[in-house]
């Protein structure tokens, strides 16, 4: 997940894309922040809640996606 480089207090994960693009995402206390860096880089704060919310949803879509392949035979 981290970069060991890369990994200081608060970062939680780095997700590498491809060699041109990462998802980070750090919390400190109550506050998380998800980084989508690329060519220009998007830094947004949420809640709990809304990051409870957006792992939910990945976890959906991660399975769907699984099944999708598992059926498909790829």
């Amino acid at each position: 997940m981290a970069n060991e480089r890369d990994n200081y207090p608060g970062q939680i994960a780095r997700i590498e894309i491809d060699e041109s693009a990462a998802i980070a995402i750090e919390q400190i206390e109550d506050e998380i922040t998800i980084v989508i860096a690329s060519v220009v880089g998007v830094h947004f704060q949420v809640t709990a809640d809304q990051a409870l919310a957006l792992s939910r949803a990945l976890a959906v879509a991660a399975a769907n996606a699984t099944k999708s392949s598992a059926s498909t035979g790829t």
